[in-house]
């Protein structure tokens, strides 16, 4: 997969992000638009793995990484395994694709449900093509009422729509990534794996699994 910063590839990752969701909603877009504030038109369809780079913000840094799956991703242990310490996860929905929203309940529901070691990880919630709603209505298949009322459920949970071909609240989702806190002294829990495990863990679990790295 393409690396829009491949200098910074086999570095360490650390004060991870996650952006994932449904094919075809985005969450490529999004990845470059972080890194370069330019949509990309000529985009191509991700292929099954991951694409990580690091992101830099004052003396923080992070480590931004978009999943592409296929319709069994959320079933491996990959991700599963790695929430024990990921700080912020981005759940991408396109406003022109019930299925894809339907898919970004999956996903918040397995998140919920498989959080290892981690009570702190935030997830946002972020409609994208949210220019449709203007540009051609009738191609937008999801009320905004239904994703309001949705998400107001899930504690943690915060929803912004976005459009990454014109720019919608993007920089909303960098004031996020630049305001995330991270606790550099935080003692670590007797329950929590160190660090030479978790990757120990991680490299078994990427061996068995069929994904592309």
């Amino acid at each position: 997969m393409e690396n829009p910063n491949k200098k910074d590839y086999n570095v360490d990752e650390q004060n991870k992000i996650y952006i994932i969701g449904g094919k075809g909603v985005g969450k490529t877009s999004l990845f470059h638009l972080i890194f370069s504030n330019k949509f990309k038109e000529d985009i191509k369809p991700s292929n099954i793995g991951i694409m990580k780079s690091n992101y830099k913000s004052g003396e923080k840094i992070f480590t931004i990484k978009d999943l592409t799956d296929d319709d069994n991703f959320t079933n491996t242990n990959i991700l599963k395994n790695e929430l024990e310490d990921v700080l912020l996860i981005f759940i991408l929905f396109a406003f022109n694709d019930k299925e894809s929203f339907e898919k970004a309940k999956n996903l918040i529901l397995f998140i919920k449900n498989n959080l290892i070691n981690n009570k702190e990880l935030n997830m946002v919630l972020l409609g994208n093509k949210y220019d449709l709603m203007g540009s051609e209505p009738s191609s937008v298949h999801i009320e905004e009422k239904e994703i309001q009322q949705y998400a107001e459920g899930i504690d943690n949970l915060k929803y912004i729509n976005i459009s990454c071909r014109n720019n919608i609240n993007i920089t909303q989702i960098k004031d996020i990534i630049n305001n995330l806190e991270i606790d550099e002294c935080k003692e670590e829990d007797e329950d929590v794996m160190n660090e030479e495990e978790r990757k120990k863990r991680v490299k078994e679990i990427k061996e068995k699994s069929c994904l592309v790295f």
